[in-house]
């Protein structure tokens, strides 16, 4: 087998390169087209010098996209980003240009946004940008600065340099030296007495600093009020200031009465009239002069006001309450009602009238003579009602009362309890020598503000069939409008 020329092993070199170079352009090609895949958006610059299509877009050092196109809008520039398929960028998301070491190429950096926020859809816009330093305007302004030192260098120079500026420098230092001189023997002196001003500006350092903090909210509230204080009087001098102007203007009765002079001739005139009034008061001429002069128009209208008084305080005092109260007896399973009316002309007195609605009726005695016999009988009126008049009066918390209990005289007693919640009532009535007093025991406690409830033992030493337990609701109201009535009567001197 023969050997392979030169010539073969430099074809075959040159092949073997143009294999791997087509490699790596379909590598690279490939990168481009997995780019091609991904959308866009677009960030405004206010200068992308030197930035280039198809620069690097990168997060955290990472490729993640390329610069699609630089356009100019507006007198701003306007990139468009191709971002890879796989990134989503933040609302918040802001860009930057950057630039690899000092003189390398610039790519766009992204700083990823908040977590969680919406992202920017294809085609959207990057809203935060990084202001980029132009290096130009950096530079020159470096330059600049560089012209001013060297301004300021020659300066010095020129008044520096020769044998007089050498002559200046070494006086400084000489009266630098002996001032430094001075001062040293000044402060060896008086060593112990900058001691005592220093110690005592440390105590009184330290006393202002306890006086700060033990008054700091004292001293906060004052400022706070000054505050306060001055806002008010800007207002207070902004309304004079408003004042002022409607006057000058003519607006308002004192600016017409500065601008216009009819105004004051009216006010003067109105003036006038009313010194006319005043002194027909003084002479006691018309109504208002007697009143004032008359010293029995005075009595009279003293009189009137005192009777006004009179009846405004009797229809403040009187107080009507309107009863009901319904019972039901167990042992006669029948119900008995009371209606009452209970006038109260103070805390302490009351008057009762009422009618009492009794299953039994009202007993009536009847005398027949027969033969010069006399036989007398009783019978019970079923459909008679039977009256209430009673006039009570109230010690502390107890009320005695007297008068007609059920159409026959009687005494009552009751016990207040509990801020007049509870009730409890003892009544006797009906002394006739024929039947047993009636005696009654009740209690009764407010449940609402208009409904009460009520128990007890009726005639509990009577016959039986007429003695029994019972139960049973009240209801009770004050009523305005009669008590306004029985106040119209007129009222005796």
């Amino acid at each position: 087998m023969s050997s392979i020329s030169s010539e073969a092993k430099v074809g075959i070199f040159v092949l073997i390169g143009l294999i791997i170079l087509a490699y790596m352009s379909f590598q690279a090609g490939q990168k481009g087209l997995g780019l091609r895949k991904g959308y866009l958006v677009n960030v405004t610059f206010d200068n992308v010098s030197g930035l280039e299509r198809d620069a690097s877009v990168q997060i955290a050092g990472v490729d993640m996209g390329r610069v699609e196109k630089i356009a100019l809008i507006n007198g701003r520039a306007l990139v468009t980003l191709r971002i890879s398929p796989n990134v989503k960028l933040e609302k918040d998301v802001k860009a930057a240009i950057k630039t690899h070491g000092v003189l390398g190429d610039k790519y766009i950096e992204l700083v990823p946004g908040t977590s969680g926020v919406a992202h920017i859809p294809e085609g959207g816009e990057i809203t935060q940008v990084e202001r980029q330093a132009d290096l130009d305007k950096l530079l020159n302004q470096i330059g600049l600065i560089a012209d001013d030192i060297k301004q300021v260098t020659g300066s010095l120079s020129t008044v520096l340099g020769g044998k007089e500026g050498q002559g200046s420098i070494k006086d400084i230092l000489e009266n630098t030296r002996r001032l430094t001189h001075n001062l040293n023997m000044v402060v060896k002196s008086n060593e112990e007495t900058l001691r005592v001003v220093l110690e005592n500006i440390k105590q009184l350092t330290e006393n202002l600093n306890n006086v700060v903090v033990k008054n700091d909210e004292k001293m906060a509230q004052t400022i706070e009020n000054l505050k306060g204080a001055s806002r008010e009087m800007e207002k207070t001098f902004a309304s004079l200031s408003e004042i002022t102007d409607s006057i000058k203007k003519g607006e308002g009765t004192v600016g017409q009465l500065v601008k216009d002079k009819d105004m004051a001739v009216k006010l003067t005139q109105t003036i006038d009239s009313l010194k006319d009034v005043a002194d027909k008061i003084n002479q006691g001429k018309g109504s208002i002069g007697k009143l004032i002069n008359d010293e029995e128009t005075v009595n009279n209208l003293n009189e009137g006001l005192a009777g006004i008084n009179r009846y405004v305080s009797k229809a403040e005092q009187y107080r009507t309450f309107l009863n009901y109260r319904g019972e039901y007896l167990f042992d006669r399973s029948e119900a008995k009602n009371y209606l009452d009316i209970k006038i109260q002309p103070n805390q302490d007195k009351f008057y009762l009238i009422g009618l009492v609605s009794d299953p039994k009726g009202k007993l009536k005695t009847r005398d027949t003579t027969v033969g010069g016999v006399t036989t007398r009988t009783e019978e019970w009126d079923r459909d008679g009602l039977l009256f209430n008049a009673q006039i009570g009066k109230r010690y502390k918390d107890v009320i005695i009362r007297g008068g007609l209990l059920e159409s026959t005289g009687g005494v009552g007693l009751d016990y207040m309890a509990f801020n007049d919640k509870l009730k409890f009532s003892f009544e006797a009535f009906d002394f006739s020598t024929d039947n047993k007093t009636h005696l009654k025991a009740s209690a009764e406690y407010q449940l609402f503000k208009h409904l009460y409830l009520t128990a007890g033992w009726d005639d509990f030493i009577g016959k039986k069939g007429s003695k029994s337990p019972f139960a049973g609701i009240a209801i009770r109201f004050e009523d305005d409008d009669l008590k306004y009535l029985l106040t119209t009567t007129p009222i005796p001197k």
